[in-house]
């Protein structure tokens, strides 16, 4: 499995000093990171975190097999990979086991979810624009002919639907968790994040909602740009035990 590792300038690989880091999920799922220059990489590694993005199975580039793997079960091969880099970084030296944050949008929104379903090792977590229960989601999103062609339609494959959100997961959740939404997103619409929010809130679970009025499935305006970076990394230090 690989990853990339964004680090911040004065990072020393000889001697490592354990940093925050946060694990940035990718999108699609059929996307993949490569190196690049990234406004949030930046941001973050200059703030001294280090950004680890993970190419969990499920992403393009590396094959049909890998990326078909997760065809009709979302979540648990994803999960596997990214809690797996995280805690690779983590044994190098590189990462502070107490400092850990995880996000993503879109599918990296989905996959967040599910990460800090299966494991408390994250301070925080920031799951964005994302889809937390599919069986609702059958003809409010876009992408119907999408699932139809992935798992089936809801009524004749009702336990895929419902074996397939992380919402039904929800009671294993305990992580703080900013959730994100863009009023007008027709691919992961905002009744996502707010079924997401309002189960987190019943349980007692540290949770924020944020919508973003007249956005779609992306955050475009320059000052909402702005806004989503620092929110994201403001609820990171509220929950940051160093600090």
């Amino acid at each position: 499995m690989e990853a990339i590792a964004y680090l911040p300038s004065d990072f020393d690989f000889d001697d490592p000093e354990p940093r925050p880091l946060v694990a940035a999920i990718h999108g699609g799922p059929m996307a993949y990171d490569a190196p690049g220059f990234g406004f949030d990489d930046c941001y973050w590694t200059g703030q001294g975190y280090v950004v680890l993005r993970v190419n969990y199975r499920g992403s393009t580039s590396y094959g049909r097999e890998f990326s078909e793997v997760i065809r009709g079960e979302w979540g648990p091969r994803e999960s596997d990979d990214v809690i797996s880099g995280v805690e690779w970084t983590v044994q190098q030296g590189w990462a502070d086991n107490d400092r850990l944050f995880v996000t993503g949008f879109s599918q990296g929104g989905v996959n967040t979810v599910h990460v800090i379903a299966r494991t408390d090792m994250f301070a925080a977590a920031a799951p964005e624009h994302g889809i937390y229960d599919f069986y609702s989601l059958f003809g409010t999103g876009d992408l119907h002919h999408w699932y139809e062609n992935d798992v089936g339609v809801p009524w004749e494959e009702p336990d895929a639907y419902r074996a397939m959100p992380s919402i039904t997961e929800v009671g294993e959740v305990d992580t703080p968790t900013l959730v994100t939404a863009g009023e007008n997103d027709w691919r992961c619409p905002p009744t996502q994040a707010k079924q997401l929010y309002v189960s987190l809130k019943k349980r007692g679970v540290p949770v924020k909602l944020v919508v973003y009025p007249d956005e779609h499935h992306n955050i475009g305006a320059p000052e909402r740009t702005r806004h989503r970076l620092r929110t994201l990394t403001d609820w990171f230090e509220r929950h940051d035990p160093a600090l």
